[in-house]
Order: C-alpha cells, then structure tokens, then sequence
C-alpha cells in the first residue's frame, strides 16, 4: 500500500478529472487554521461527552461517530459550504444535490482499519449518485488512519468482496483541506497506528432523490434552521421533502407547509409528529 498525496493548488477542472478517472480528489485550504483549531477542540470535547457517541461504540477503538454535527455548536453549521466544494457537488450530482448527513468520525489511537465498502446501495458506474467529503481536523497521513481508497474502483459493476484489494493506497491530506470521494468508491478509513484520535468531519451529498438519512427540516434545532442560509436549507434538503398536504398548500423554498395552511393542518390533527419542529417557532427565516 502506498500513500498519495494530491498536489495544492489544483484548478477546477483538474479536480473534475481526477473525480471523473480516479473517484477522489484533495480541494486544499477550504478551512482557516482557526476553524480547524476551534472545530477540533470542540468535537474532540464532544468525544468523551455526547451520549450518542457512547452508544455507538462498542470497543476501545471504536469509531467515535458525533451524529447530527450543525446541531452540535454554530461552527459546524456551515463548514461544508466552500464554494469549490460546492461547485465539484453541483458538477457531478446536479444544482439540487442535498446533504444525507452531516457527521464527524474519529479514528481511535491504535485502532485497525475498517473493511473497504461503497456507500451507494447500486452500483451505476459512470453515473455518480453521491459524493462523501471529509475535512481533516488533523493532517490525514498514512500513520493515522488517512482514508484508504482503491482508485478508480467507482467504475467497477461490484462491490468490494474482501477487507482489502490490490492497488489500495491512503490518500495524505492537510487540516483544513476536503478530501472528496464518490460514494461508490472502495473506501475506508486506514489503521491508526499513532498516539493520538484521527479527527475529521463530514458531510455526505446526494443526488436529491434519495432518500435522506436524517430529515433535518425535523432535527436541526428551529435555531439552526433560522441562521441557515438559502442554499444551505437547499442541501439540507428542506426543498426535496415530500409533500404532506396538496402541492398547492406547499412552500417548496422552506420544505413545509404555506404559513396560511398551518392552522388547519393543526386542527386536522398533524401536530408535533406530522409538522417540522421549526413551524412552531417563528424565528426561522423565509
């Protein structure tokens, strides 16, 4: 296995053909050393205190997975708004690609690689259905557990059938940086074999017809939702909802009903379980 490291300073284009051949790209300084400082503190905090992550291990060097990140501290509600980044996800998923999760994983000090797996449930080589990009909090190495890929394997009409594969490497990265990666690449976090928590954050883009894997329009705190920005609201995903009413009762731009329609829903029995949470607050922006 060998590592790689994607040269800084790559235009557009090159990143859409190293997306397009390889299945991964490196989009370097989308965060500020201050954001990486602040971000990583604070979720290596959350590490030891949030109580989903607790649950969701099950051994020592288990992944600490930090669920529902936005609604974790108002650092985490926009980091995976760069503009490249957003340009990249636009290229290959369309203008309305949504966000299925927005998470962060740390890898264990000591801890083995995880297996190789795709994200996408099909396989639809040549037509990307989604695209995981990960920030570093700390630089991604070979050592730490830097992400394992097999390069190009996004076009191959299978699933990886083994914990490893010919041809794998770990992708190096800085703090800071994006590593971007279709969903259908073979991939994987890599083998800490360090002293310290390989700490990341992530955010996980469809296409906008699949479906999402946390309605946000129902989790994010009505807080969050009222600082969002319109294109932000977009990729969580309030414009992809269903609707639960007549189309012509829906606001499509907020992912609920129109205002006017709110009170009859309400006396027709959708309360709290039907109607998001940010409906009963007034402060979310329109």
């Amino acid at each position: 296995m060998t590592a790689r490291t994607i040269p800084a300073g790559l235009g557009f284009d090159e990143h859409v053909r190293r997306l397009d051949v390889c299945g991964f790209t490196v989009v370097d300084d989308v965060l500020s050393v201050d954001v990486v400082r602040e971000a990583r503190s604070k979720i290596e905090n959350l590490y030891r205190a949030d109580p989903g992550v607790a649950a969701n291990r099950s051994s020592p060097t288990g992944t600490y997975h930090l669920e529902n990140l936005p609604n974790k501290g108002r650092i985490f509600e926009d980091f995976f708004l760069n503009s490249v980044v957003v340009k990249l996800a636009e290229r290959f998923l369309g203008p309305e690609f949504i966000a299925q999760d927005v998470w962060s994983f740390g890898i264990p000090a000591h801890s083995p690689a995880y297996r190789l797996h795709s994200d996408d449930d099909v396989r639809t080589p040549g037509k990307p259905l989604s695209l995981v990009t990960i920030y570093p909090l700390v630089d991604f190495t070979a050592d730490n557990g830097g992400t394992r890929v097999v390069p190009g394997s996004h076009w191959i009409p299978r699933f990886p059938d083994g914990p490893d594969c010919p041809g794998e490497i770990n992708i190096e990265a800085p703090a800071g940086s994006c590593v971007m990666l279709f969903g259908s690449l073979w991939h994987s976090s890599g083998a800490n074999r360090t002293d310290r928590i390989r700490t990341s954050m992530s955010a996980y883009f469809t296409v906008p017809w699949i479906r999402q894997e946390l309605d946000f329009s129902r989790t994010l705190s009505p807080d969050v939702l009222s600082r969002a920005s319109p294109e932000a609201r977009r990729i969580f995903g309030l414009r992809a909802r269903a609707p639960f009413t007549e189309r012509w009762k829906w606001d499509e731009e907020t992912g609920t009903p129109q205002s006017r329609y709110r009170d009859e829903l309400r006396t027709a029995g959708f309360g709290r379980c039907c109607l998001p949470a940010q409906l009963e607050d007034d402060r979310v922006a329109r």
